[in-house]
């Protein structure tokens, strides 16, 4: 066994483990590594968390990645974004997650809003969701307040904050 081990050394790196899975023997020959060897540390501490993870933990993950994703878009792209969270940092059960809005590149008077609703990981969208989404767009009000700070008060005109009015 021995004289054989130095004569499959001598050859080539691919000979060398074709010819060792030959004989049934893989002692002391490094073969090529799985595909999970060859992940970066990175990736395999990554792999590994994304395992250990709970359903909810892997939907938070989801969900702050989506955001991340969007903001980076619309600041790429010459939009602004809100996101729509609870006072905790939880998401809201609507279906509006945030909205996108720029003034207009020719008229600074004109103002483009868009509603949008955030997927992320695996999560696919239905009809219903989208019609949903075009319902919430159509019904949304847009109006004027004016806001005046004297050094001392905030003045709103209208006052119709003050008062709550909601639909």
């Amino acid at each position: 066994m021995k004289s054989k081990f130095r004569q499959i050394v001598t050859l080539s790196p691919s000979e060398t483990v074709t010819t060792f899975m030959n004989c049934g023997t893989l002692t002391g020959v490094r073969t090529m590594p799985s595909k999970k060897q060859r992940l970066s540390d990175a990736a395999r501490r990554a792999w590994r968390t994304r395992r250990s993870m709970s359903a909810f933990a892997k939907a938070r993950a989801s969900e702050a990645a989506s955001k991340e994703a969007l903001r980076l878009y619309c600041e790429h792209h010459g939009w602004k974004v809100a996101f729509f969270e609870g006072a905790s940092g939880a998401p809201r059960t609507g279906v509006i997650d945030a909205i996108a809005y720029r003034l207009g590149r020719r008229n600074a008077d004109l103002l483009d809003v868009r509603l949008v609703q955030l997927k992320g990981g695996r999560a696919g969208i239905s009809g219903a969701e989208i019609a949903r989404l075009k319902k919430a767009a159509d019904a949304a009000t847009v109006n004027w307040l004016i806001a005046a700070f004297d050094g001392e008060t905030l003045h709103l005109l209208p006052d119709d904050l003050a008062a709550g009015r909601r639909r």
